[in-house]
């Protein structure tokens, strides 16, 4: 005999309400199949489901795009190489006797090495942007002479850039964290909401019998599986 089984995606779960929801009213009329009570009830809850599922997907694909996108990647290359580069020719002045090594610290390096610190990550290019820019900045208060080629002031623009563009990409991660945690807090009400409006449903047409009931029920969302001793039985038939 069929059995009965919730759904187990958030898809499935929409085209389950959806399906008693639009199939409780024909033509204008209430077909009482579903109490008001449970109709009303699942009718709220499909809209606001929707929304975040909805919302949910928009976040990933816009993510996805951002992600892929060549314009990010060339901004996080450039920025990558801008800080390296103004790192190395820090190095270089330094041991030309240009910059006092002790001004190493100012930018976070340490003192008496000359490696460039790994900007693999986006984190770190953020992170060694914001010093080299703060040490610069502290070492020509003091009166020291600016480094060139490149200038803070370009690594800066191209600094800028590359952040703003992170920052989005962050802001959008958030929202599409958010919206999939909305999404699991609402599954288990989804899931209650379902089980109720399917009891009705097979109590409404509890009348038929075998496949009758199981067609109707089905037109109403129900979703119904075979047991394996059924399934094979009909294979065993064909």
């Amino acid at each position: 005999m069929p059995y009965r089984r919730l759904p187990k995606t958030d898809q499935a779960r929409i085209r389950a309400l959806r399906s008693a929801v639009e199939n409780s009213v024909e033509n204008g009329v209430f077909t009482n199949v579903l109490s008001h009570n449970t109709y009303h009830r699942a009718k709220d809850f499909l809209q606001r489901f929707s929304v975040e599922v909805d919302l949910y997907k928009r976040c990933v694909q816009e993510q996805a795009s951002k992600r892929g996108n060549a314009g990010y990647e060339a901004a996080l290359k450039k920025a990558r190489m801008y800080v390296s580069h103004f790192i190395q020719v820090l190095s270089m002045c330094i041991m030309r006797g240009e910059i006092a090594r002790s001004k190493r610290p100012y930018y976070g390096l340490p003192e008496n090495e000359d490696t460039v610190p790994n900007l693999f990550s986006e984190a770190s290019v953020l992170e060694w942007g914001e010093k080299i820019m703060a040490g610069e900045q502290r070492r020509q208060s003091e009166g020291g002479v600016p480094v060139y080629n490149p200038t803070m002031g370009r690594v800066s623009v191209v600094f800028d850039m590359f952040k703003e563009m992170y920052l989005r990409q962050q802001a959008l991660q958030q929202r599409t964290s958010e919206a999939l945690q909305n999404i699991a807090d609402m599954r288990f009400e989804a899931d209650e909401i379902i089980f109720e409006a399917w009891s009705e449903i097979e109590k409404a047409f509890s009348s038929f019998q075998g496949e009758a009931r199981f067609k109707h029920c089905a037109r109403y969302g129900v979703i119904y599986y075979d047991r394996p001793d059924r399934k094979r039985k009909k294979e065993d038939n064909d």
